[in-house]
């Protein structure tokens, strides 16, 4: 993040005022709920628009990650002429990165890659430039990228691209972007992606906006959102049909034994379990809850309801999961993270005081 952004964050966190959130949500509410000027016009130019680029991810089949960029305006036209694209026989995704994030970075490679390894057409947004200011100017920007997006999305529909073998995943500032896409594309075509991802949201001048300005259940037949760091940088409201809130979804636990996890860490790690659940199916699994209260607490072990993070998530079964994991990568618990005595935070607090006397 910026100074500017680190400043603007500090002014916000103490000079907000005006904005509560639901009781279903609960709080806190002080992490820029409210950014004045986010739903002002905003355009990008025909001499920056060249910059918004559309990222091919592909795996040989010796192994080799290929990669190819194509400029948001004339992408559909590259990829048609790509012979390794065949939207008729395989499923597509489309990952689109956060706010300072880029195609280029090991994590965003690691997902494609993961997508890649399973047969999918994998595509990856390349929005770095545009996403480098202040960020509510990034909030504000991200609406115009979102449609350029759907206008894509479009484009490859006429190609041949069919909405059902579509899947939208978006990361923070990324995952409202790609509603903003899928919100476009339904409008112009009737139809809706097969499933739209959320990981970890933005909730930073989101948290305010009514669900026709960010992510919503609706944008996509199968709509997921995994919350890791739901008061700091991503968000608490429900925005999918199944809401997956990670070891309570306000932060996680660190790597390394009893150094915290904190903001930045913990909306990150969504990524990262992201792409372990792609790569290990069925091993991320989560409990019903009640509420989001229910699972900021953990107080979800006496339901026997599961469901999977990953390409597994079953939509009949819509609702809110508490999601426990291992501190360490590749984080996935299994069936032992459905065991209550195995509640990373309590059993690690537990072990931490065991001794009767603590002598140094």
């Amino acid at each position: 993040m910026t100074f500017r952004g680190v400043l603007f964050i500090m002014f916000y966190l103490t000079h907000t005022s005006g904005f509560e959130p639901r009781p279903d949500i609960g709080s806190p509410s002080g992490l820029v709920p409210d950014c004045p000027g986010v739903m002002k016009n905003a355009s990008i130019g025909s001499t920056t628009l060249p910059l918004l680029q559309i990222t091919l991810h592909r795996m040989t089949r010796s192994g080799q990650i290929v990669r190819k960029n194509y400029p948001i305006s004339t992408a559909h036209l590259g990829l048609l002429r790509d012979k390794n694209i065949d939207f008729k026989n395989k499923r597509t995704v489309f990952y689109a990165v956060g706010f300072l994030d880029s195609s280029l970075f090991p994590h965003s490679q690691a997902i494609g890659t993961a997508y890649a390894k399973r047969g999918y057409n994998v595509l990856i947004s390349e929005t770095f430039p545009f996403l480098l200011d202040i960020y509510p100017k990034s909030v504000r920007i991200g609406r115009v990228i979102g449609r350029k997006f759907g206008e894509f999305l479009v484009k490859l529909t006429l190609q041949g691209l069919r909405a059902e073998d579509l899947e939208l995943v978006g990361m923070s500032l990324g995952a409202h972007i790609q509603g903003f896409a899928a919100k476009h594309l339904y409008a112009v075509t009737g139809k809706k992606p097969f499933r739209v991802t959320g990981l970890d949201p933005a909730g930073p001048c989101y948290r305010g906006l009514p669900p026709e300005e960010k992510l919503a259940p609706t944008d996509g037949t199968r709509v997921d959102v995994l919350h890791t760091n739901m008061d700091g940088f991503g968000i608490a409201e429900r925005l999918g049909q199944v809401d997956f809130y990670a070891n309570g979804g306000e932060f996680q636990p660190g790597d390394i034994p009893y150094i915290p996890c904190l903001i930045l860490c913990s909306h990150i790690r969504a990524m990262f379990y992201w792409w372990q659940a792609i790569e290990h199916p069925k091993k991320f699994i989560g409990m019903k809850c009640d509420s989001i209260q229910a699972a900021r607490s953990a107080k979800c072990y006496n339901n026997s309801d599961i469901n999977y993070l990953g390409n597994a998530t079953d939509f009949n079964n819509k609702g809110i999961y508490y999601l426990p994991t291992h501190n360490e990568f590749p984080y996935y618990r299994g069936k032992d993270g459905l065991k209550a005595e195995n509640e990373i935070y309590t059993s690690v607090a537990k072990y931490i005081n065991a001794e009767d006397d603590f002598r140094v």
